[in-house]
């Protein structure tokens, strides 16, 4: 049984503790929420009991973390879980609505524990699968900052400060805030001690070099540890 801990990190020179929650790519999978209707303001009336479904999971070209949201009306007498995949939406010509929403929703397994979000039930073409409820999030991206000594010439890996901690740009309370963020390369000389570097201001004003990745993590932090 895997345990998705939180970890510690920098941002904006405060201690933060964020989940990492993986890789992700800036592409849009989908998730599908069986509704009822909707009540007179137009908000979703969700169906109970039901379960969302997933377009994709790990492994499959296009999957993402990163999820469009579809609100499906599926009838009052539709039986507890008689719709497990997309196809079954397809099927049954269930009418679909796009509102616009995207929601952060990385695939873990059912029996993980998660000590802050809630690992959500869902199907995925007939089979049943789980998903992080990070929740909703904006479509753009933060910074995340690696120190590392250099390149390893023999193996081609990076070598990371030993002690140093991540650095993010952005805490949640900051409009630019994104819980995805690209991952950069910060090349620390030996004579800095790690933990010295706390921010991104501190890393630009040693001028250090920067070198940007085409990597994207998945590293929420949570309001309530702030």
């Amino acid at each position: 049984m895997s345990t998705l801990g939180l970890q510690e990190g920098w941002a904006e020179n405060r201690p933060v503790h964020f989940v990492s929650a993986g890789l992700t790519p800036l592409t849009l999978a989908g998730m599908y929420v069986l509704i009822r209707g909707y009540d007179p303001r137009g908000g979703p009336l969700l169906a109970a009991r039901q379960k969302q479904i997933l377009d994709s999971i790990p492994g499959m070209s296009g999957h993402s973390a990163l999820r469009l949201v579809h609100f499906v009306e599926v009838p009052p007498d539709l039986p507890l879980d008689a719709v497990t995949g997309v196809q079954d939406v397809l099927k049954r010509a269930l009418r679909v609505r796009t509102p616009g929403m995207v929601v952060n929703a990385p695939v873990v397994p059912l029996e993980a524990k998660s000590p802050l979000y809630p690992i959500v039930p869902a199907w995925h073409e007939g089979m049943l699968t789980g998903y992080l409820d990070i929740g909703p999030m904006p479509i753009r991206t933060g910074n995340a900052y690696q120190c590392i000594r250099g390149i390893d010439k023999t193996t081609g890996n990076i070598v990371p400060v030993p002690g140093q901690k991540l650095i993010f740009d952005s805490l949640p309370t900051n409009p630019s805030y994104s819980s995805v963020r690209r991952l950069h390369y910060v090349r620390v000389p030996e004579e800095v001690e790690a933990h010295t570097l706390r921010s991104v201001e501190q890393i630009m004003e040693r001028r250090l070099a920067v070198r940007p990745t085409t990597m994207y993590l998945n590293v929420p932090i949570p309001e309530t540890r702030l």
